[in-house]
This record gives structure tokens, sequence and C-alpha cells, in this order.
């Protein structure tokens, strides 16, 4: 949750400067299935990594192939998900791949007797391809609704809620503390935690129980702003139960690590394509701390661009999307719509299919091992490299002084090795595009086909040809 009145208002991992990529593309298609490659052969590491961070090569072990799907999508809830290392996994063992999206209002509708609006909204995500939607427990005084919904309340209508869920094959995050600050000083934080965890245990359909929203927020009590008091409230969350104790200020994602999942919110600032380039910096976390990571609060979707607050272009989403499949993260779609817990206007619906597109340009069975440009073993040796902002929503390239057929980033996603009866697609990723990248492959990659592309965004499925 992000105020309107507050500068700087999310969370920015690190002050690295990420160099971006822009190419202008007519728009052609968003497709979301992955492309299946001919037989690929055992990737030879082509140089060495930097001192500064060993770059492991990428994998080479071979994986039990995937079932082949039916014509009816595979059901989500497969029992209570736990947390594995980096990863979120169902009780098999299998990984789950997280595409969650923004519900805030959805237990307020429960408690409201609105549950028509709960039980549309659910299964608008459920048809979108979402698979865990992002609910506020309470929101006392709360700022984009119309009255003061109360833990009691809140704690009251969460296991309908959850069973609402449940009914529409969907997961839920569940954000227990909201503005703390308004509420009485009696009241019992550490308490709140620990009931709804008991209810996300009976529901067995919660995959994450957030301790608080944006920990640091001014919204929120001085108690809510300790990580120690955090993680003792999150230790009252039964066994088992995913959780995390929520967004810190920026820079301190580690700060959180005393719990199993870290929620970050990224930095709204800058120009479009910098911000989207910010999920570089949580899959460093994710690998810093060993824990799963999630773009918990992105910049959000609306029917019309608000600098630095909303954004109206399906090419971001498809990027968000995209990179959270490349660099194994968690990723929730944002939207104007989504605070109420509203089925979204059209544009907004653009973004949300873009973005479950981009999720899904390989497989959610194989893992991906991500590769910069010009790494070390990189399908991409160069490209065009913008040297300041680009793309919509930025200042002119003109201004800047940068070619306008300059490249943002380039991002390769590379699969495990596989026998050719099962080899799963590779991929590379171009972020902010308008004309020929320019791209120098390393031999023998090259480009087989496109996956997905919107005018500022491209996904193609590589492969090394011989």
């Amino acid at each position: 949750m992000h105020t309107l009145d507050r500068p700087g208002r999310s969370v920015k991992l690190g002050g690295i400067v990420l160099r971006i990529v822009a190419i202008a593309w007519t728009l052609t298609s968003l497709g979301c299935s992955p492309v299946r490659s001919a037989a690929t052969s055992p990737a030879t590491p082509l140089g060495r990594p930097t001192a500064a961070r060993r770059i492991a090569p990428p994998l080479t072990r071979q994986v039990t192939r995937p079932a082949v799907e039916s014509g009816t999508r595979r059901e989500q809830l497969r029992g209570q998900l736990r947390a594995s290392g980096r990863w979120l996994v169902y009780p098999d063992g299998s990984r789950f791949r997280w595409r969650g999206v923004t519900g805030f209002m959805l237990n307020e509708q429960v408690s409201s007797g609105r549950e028509a609006d709960a039980v549309a909204f659910l299964a608008w995500a459920n048809r979108t391809g979402f698979n865990v939607v992002r609910v506020f427990v309470m929101l006392p005084e709360g700022w984009f609704t119309d009255k003061d919904f109360t833990p009691e309340e809140g704690l009251a209508a969460l296991p309908r809620t959850l069973a609402l869920a449940r009914a529409a094959d969907m997961y839920m995050e569940v954000t227990v503390l909201a503005n703390t600050a308004s509420l009485p000083a009696k009241a019992d934080f550490g308490s709140y935690v620990e009931r709804a965890g008991r209810i996300c245990e009976i529901a067995a359909n919660c995959a994450l129980v957030e301790v608080a929203n944006e920990i640091f927020h001014g919204t929120q009590r001085a108690a809510v702003h300790d990580p120690t008091n955090l993680a003792g409230w999150a230790a009252r969350v039964p066994a088992g139960i995913p959780t995390a104790l929520g967004a810190p200020a920026r820079g301190s994602g580690a700060l959180v690590a005393a719990a199993p999942v870290i929620t970050i919110h990224l930095d709204r600032d800058g120009d479009r394509w910098t911000r989207v380039l910010l999920m570089r910096e949580l899959e460093l976390l994710s690998a810093t701390t060993s824990r799963f990571v999630i773009d918990n609060e992105p910049m959000g979707a609306d029917e019309v661009e608000q600098f630095q607050e909303r954004d109206n272009l399906p090419d971001t989403f498809l990027a968000q999307g995209a990179l959270s499949r490349v660099l194994e993260v968690g990723s929730n779609f944002h939207f104007e719509d989504g605070l109420r817990a509203k089925v979204p206007r059209p544009v907004q619906q653009r973004c949300a299919e873009a973005f479950v597109a981009g999720t899904r340009i390989v497989d959610d069975s194989y893992m991906l091992t991500f590769q910069n440009a010009g790494g070390p073993y990189s399908p991409v040796q160069k490209v065009r490299l913008a040297d300041g902002p680009a793309g919509p929503g930025a200042p002119g390239r003109e201004q800047a002084g940068v070619r306008p057929d300059a490249t943002v980033a380039a991002y390769a996603g590379l699969t495990q090795v596989f026998p050719a009866s099962s080899a799963p697609t590779s991929v590379l990723v171009l972020i902010g595009v308008a004309g020929d990248p320019g791209i120098e492959w390393r031999p023998p990659w090259r480009k087989t086909s496109v996956i997905a592309e919107l005018p500022h965004v491209r996904v193609w499925s590589i492969a090394r040809v011989p």
C-alpha cells in the first residue's frame, strides 16, 4: 500500500545503476504457451565469473519430463504450501509458481455482506490465470475504504473469505497488520497475527501470512517498526504456514530474513524500464538470504498513466511477468481496481493478461538460470545499450542524447539440458525495445521463434544451433 503524499514511498534494494534498452516494435501477438525447441547440447563455459560474484553455469541435470495437461487446466490448489529455501513447494515437493494479484478489500467485501462481489473477483482472478490473491485482514480508518474495517471484523470474516477463495481454486496471501497507528494502545498485534495464522491452518489454502504491510510506513504503530517484534509475532503462526514479516525500508531486505519468505515493495521512482529492471535486485536478495522473495506491490496498472504511481502500458507488465520467471522470484500484479477487489476495467485487464503471459514463457516445471547480456554464459555477447532513460513515460531519447535504436536490457533464462523428446525452451527477454537491438550472439546460440511480443518488449525462444 502506497500513500499518495509520501515521497520515496516504496523500497529500493541497492543502488546499482541498471542499463536499459529501448526498441520500437509493431504489436504482434501475446502468446503465453512455451515453445518446444529441438534438442540442445550442454552449454560450454565461455568465460570466467568476475571476482565480485561467482556465477554458476547453466544446470545440466536431467529432470522428470512434465506430464502433458489435458484441455482443462490442472487444479491450482494441491494442499498447504510450505517454504523450502528459495522456493515455495506443494506437499509433494514440486515447485509452486507464484502468480499473485492485489485484492486488498476482498475480506472487507465478505465482512460487509457483499459476497457476490468477492465471488466475481475471485472468478475473474482464476480465469485470468492468477493463483494467489493478496488480501488485507484489516484496514482501520483505511484511506481507500468508506468504513472503519476493524481487526475483529476482519478476523471474523477471514474463514469465509478463505473458503470462497478455495472454491475458486485460489490461494491467498493474508496481510494481517495495516494502518495500526489508528488502533487503541491496548491492541494485541501478536494475537491478531496468531489468530489469522490459526484460521489459515484450518483453511489449507493460505500461501503466505504476511505479518504487516510496509513495516516502516507512517500509518503503522512504532511497535510494528521493530523487526524483533515482527519475528516474535510471526513465530505464533502455526508451523508449516509460510510467513513474511512485511516489506522493509529501502535497501534493508536482509532485515526481514528471520522469516522464510521476504516481501519487497520496489521503488516506483525513475523511468519505466529502470523500475522494471529493479527486479534484478530481488534475485540477488533471494540468492543472498536463501529465501523465497516476492515482488509484492510493484507499480500498479490503471486506465490512465500517473507518473510514478500507475502505468497503463501492457508492455510493462509483460516484462514484469517474464522477469519474475527468468529471475525465479514471485511477483504480484498490482492494479488500481484491485485495491477494492473489483474486476478491472479494460486497460487494466489487458495489463493483467500481459503479466500472466509473461509468467508463462516457459513451462512451470522447469527452472531457469539467469544470464545478463555479456555474462560469462550468456547467449548474447553484446546489444546496443542505452545510457539514459528510454521508452514511454521517460524523457525523450533526443533530450537524453540516446540513440533511437539503443536497447535497455537483454536477459536470458537458460533451461537445463534435456533429451530431444523433452527439451524445453531457453528464452531471451528484451526490455524497452524499439528497433533492431543489434544482438551479437555467442555461437552457437540463435533465436528460434517468438514467444511473445509487444511494441517495447520481446520474448524469444533461443537454442544452441550447430
